[in-house]
C-alpha cells in the first residue's frame, strides 16, 4: 500500500483519477477499517484510508478471535499470519485481592479448537500486510467534515466519495458528524477499562501464563503470552469510593494506584510495571446502539456502529467480519459503476444485526460474572472456577477441547509464590 505520513497541503481539491471504479474513503486503520479496505478492495472498489494517529498502532490488549472473526480472516487471506498466543496448555489461576490463589482451571475447558487467544496488534499486522499496494493509507489524517452524500473536507480538501467507512472507534467523531452526539447512542455500565504491555513479567510467572486477580468491583487479567510482551489489563467500577475522583483516561497510573493499591501478592509489582511501560488504552466501558448503522453513501462500522465491549468476547471478530462483509455486498459490476449503495448497505446492516445484537446481549450478563459488583457474586463465581478445577470436571472439559484438535498440556501457574512447574 501507499502511505502519506503528512497531511496534505490545504487548496482545492484535487482533480480525481481517471478511473471508472467507484471511490471509497475509509475513516480509521484499526482492525473494522482495514478489513473493510482490503475486502473493498478486491470488490473493485478504490480504496483510501485515513488514520488521524501519526502510525500505525502496535500492542493492544487481549483479544480471543471468535469462530467468526477467523473464517472472516480465512475469506480475506489473512488467516496464515495469525496464531494463538494462549495455547490451551496452561492454568487459568485466580487470586484475590491478598494475593491468595482461588482456583486453577484448566485453560483448555475455554477453548473450542477455533477461536484463537491473541492480541489487537497481530490481527492489525496480518491485516496491514495484506493491503494491496493499491490501497493508499494517510496517517496524521482525519475528516473535518461529513456530510450523508459522501462529501468529506479531509486535510483541507473537499471531494465526494462513493462510499465513506467510519470505523473509528466507539468515540466515532464521523458518527457525531453524520449521525449525532454520541450521548444519543451510548449506554454506559460505569466500568473502566485499562491495558498496558509489561516490559516484563511479575514474580515467577512464565511464557503461556494466565492469572485472573478478583474482587468485588475490581478485576485485573495478566496474560503471558508466547512470543509476545505480557499484556495486562484493569476493569473497575467507576462508582467505587477509591475509583470517584480520579481521572482514568487523563491520567490511568494514578488512577490505578488509587483502585489496586491494596492489593498485595503480585499486583504492587504489576503497577510498578504498568507506570514503568505506560498505558496503552484507558477508557470507561459502554454499548453503542443506533436504529440504522448507514446514512446516504456514509455507513458505520466496527465499535463505532455497535461496540458490544470487551465483555462479549466478540468485538474484534464482530469488525474482522463486519468489514469483510461490506465487500461482498458492495461488489462492482463488471462495468466498473458504483453499485446501487444504500440498497447494499441496507442489505449489509440486515445480515451484521443479529449476531451484534446477540453479542451486546451477552455482554450485559457476563459483565456480572467479569466484574463481580459484591462479595456474594464474587463468592459464587470463585465456587463455579473452583468446581470447573475438579479433575472429573477438568478430565471431562480437556478431553473435549481434545476431541476439537486441541493440543492439551500444562503448566503450573505462579500466582502468590514460587510452585512446582511442570514443563512440556
Amino acid at each position: 500500500m501507499t502511505t502519506v505520513d503528512e497531511p496534505a497541503p490545504t487548496g482545492p481539491a484535487p482533480l480525481p483519477v481517471a478511473t471508472t471504479s467507484p471511490h471509497a474513503l475509509v475513516v480509521g486503520a484499526g482492525i473494522a477499517g482495514l478489513a473493510a479496505a482490503r475486502s473493498l478492495h478486491r470488490a473493485g472498489w478504490q480504496v483510501t484510508v485515513c488514520e488521524r494517529a501519526p502510525a500505525r498502532r502496535t500492542g493492544g490488549y487481549f483479544v480471543r478471535l471468535a469462530p467468526e472473526g477467523v473464517e472472516a480472516a480465512e475469506r480475506l487471506g489473512v488467516d496464515e499470519s495469525l496464531r494463538s498466543r494462549l495455547p490451551a496448555d496452561g492454568i487459568i489461576t485466580g487470586v484475590d485481592g491478598r494475593g491468595r490463589t482461588i482456583s486453577r482451571v484448566d485453560a483448555a475447558i475455554v477453548e473450542d479448537g477455533v477461536s484463537l487467544a491473541l492480541v489487537r496488534g497481530d490481527l492489525e499486522a496480518a491485516l496491514w500486510a495484506g493491503l494491496p499496494d493499491e490501497v493508499e493509507v494517510r496517517f496524521s489524517s482525519a475528516p473535518s467534515a461529513v456530510a450523508d452524500d459522501g462529501t468529506v473536507t479531509l486535510d483541507g480538501n473537499t471531494r465526494r466519495w462513493d462510499l465513506v467507512v467510519a470505523a473509528d472507534g466507539v468515540r466515532s467523531t464521523v458518527r457525531e458528524m453524520v449521525f449525532g452526539p454520541e450521548a444519543a447512542f451510548r449506554h454506559d455500565f460505569d466500568h473502566v477499562v485499562v491495558s498496558a504491555v509489561l516490559p516484563r513479567l511479575p514474580g515467577t510467572l512464565v511464557e503461556g501464563d494466565y492469572v485472573v486477580l478478583v474482587e468485588p468491583g475490581r478485576t485485573a487479567h495478566l496474560m503471558a503470552m508466547a512470543g509476545h510482551d505480557p499484556v495486562v489489563f484493569f476493569t473497575y467500577r467507576a462508582d467505587l469510593p477509591q475509583a470517584v475522583g480520579t481521572e482514568p483516561a487523563a491520567h490511568p497510573t494514578e488512577a490505578l494506584r488509587a483502585v489496586y493499591g491494596d492489593f498485595d501478592g503480585l499486583m504492587p509489582e504489576i503497577l510498578d510495571l504498568v507506570v514503568e511501560a505506560g498505558t496503552t488504552h484507558a477508557d470507561t466501558v459502554g454499548q453503542i446502539h443506533l436504529r440504522r448503522w448507514s446514512s446516504g453513501r456514509v455507513v458505520l462500522l466496527g465499535d463505532s456502529a455497535w461496540c458490544p465491549t470487551l465483555y462479549s468476547g466478540h468485538g474484534s471478530a464482530l469488525a474482522l467480519a463486519g468489514g469483510e462483509a461490506l465487500g461482498r455486498h458492495l461488489r462492482v459490476p463488471d462495468d466498473g459503476a458504483a453499485p446501487d449503495v444504500p440498497a447494499a448497505l441496507a442489505a449489509w446492516e440486515a445480515e451484521r444485526r443479529p449476531g451484534t445484537r446477540s453479542a451486546r446481549t451477552a455482554a450485559r450478563r457476563a459483565r456480572h460474572f467479569f466484574l463481580p459488583g459484591n462479595r456474594l457474586i464474587t463468592a459464587l463465581r470463585g465456587l463455579a472456577m473452583r468446581v470447573a478445577s475438579w479433575p472429573v470436571v477438568s478430565r471431562v472439559f480437556g478431553s473435549g477441547a481434545r476431541a476439537r484438535g486441541t493440543d492439551v498440556h500444562r503448566t503450573a501457574t505462579a500466582s502468590s509464590g514460587p510452585v512446582p512447574r511442570r514443563r512440556p
